[in-house]
């Protein structure tokens, strides 16, 4: 193990993320309460803590030439050996987001039929670059940590990333005016969905190029759809619902298919 990842602390990263996550949780806080105007590029630079925590981290670890290494893993693609995994990086999401969209015609909703816009793949695009604000410190630096110390394995490093990272964006669905049964619920969903992120991630060569095609589907493929202002989701979203299905394929794919200590199988 490289002495960097071994004298690394999760600790310090999570404490160093809380900080640098306070000013935007006030923001929100000004904003719903109608005190400032709600600036959504606010929100977006929000995801870029992430990022700055590692940076900083790694900048006291191995000055800029820890950086640079950390930001070349971008476009670290070389990493994906066996290309059958493309699939599953592309069809993950649709797929979760349909199994929602039919779950929605089932219960009865009156539900339009999904529209693809013609400037989706330039949305698709510009998240591909934002998502790395937060993947090269929830994967780059923290998972890394995670999975190449001893006591921790992949699915407990996953569940525990997981766990932070919901934990962090819990706060903006409250502030943002959603009930407490909502939050709850997304939050459940983004912890089991990083479960499926790390799956995919050490099954790709361990490929932060991989997690920047994966993560935009967390939130693109919903614009299939008319969606709301503020979270940019339609009106058929359903957390509790996205969070089943989404366990249900965890509890098949990872834990029953794969070694939950890895989550690798050779393809």
């Amino acid at each position: 193990m490289p002495d960097t990842l071994r004298n690394r602390s999760i600790l310090n990263f999570c404490l160093l993320e809380f900080v640098l996550s306070i000013p935007f949780w006030g923001i929100n806080a000004l904003a719903n309460a109608g005190l400032i105007p709600n600036l959504q590029i606010l929100n977006a630079t929000w995801s870029l803590t992430p990022m700055m925590a590692a940076s900083i981290l790694v900048y006291r670890e191995n000055k800029a030439k820890g950086i640079a290494d950390l930001f070349k893993r971008c476009l670290d693609y070389k990493r994906i050996k066996s290309k059958v995994w493309y699939l599953p990086i592309f069809l993950l999401y649709p797929f979760i987001v349909f199994v929602q969209y039919g779950l929605a015609l089932l219960s009865g909703l009156s539900v339009p039929f999904p529209f693809f816009p013609p400037w989706l793949p330039l949305v698709f695009i510009a998240e591909f670059f934002g998502v790395f604000g937060e993947e090269l410190g929830w994967t780059g630096y923290a998972l890394d940590t995670m999975q190449e110390q001893e006591k921790w394995g992949a699915f407990k490093s996953a569940s525990t990333v997981g766990i932070m990272w919901a934990s962090f964006h819990a706060p903006v669905g409250a502030l943002l005016g959603q009930s407490l049964y909502w939050v709850a619920w997304q939050w459940i969903y983004v912890v089991a969905s990083r479960v499926l992120f790390v799956w995919i991630y050490n099954n790709a060569g361990k490929s932060l190029f991989a997690m920047g095609l994966l993560h935009p589907g967390f939130g693109v493929y919903w614009y299939l759809w008319p969606v709301s202002a503020d979270l940019g989701i339609p009106f058929f979203y359903n957390p509790r619902n996205l969070a089943l299905t989404t366990i249900l394929l965890a509890a098949i794919i990872v834990v029953f298919l794969w070694k939950p200590r890895t989550y690798q199988i050779s393809i």
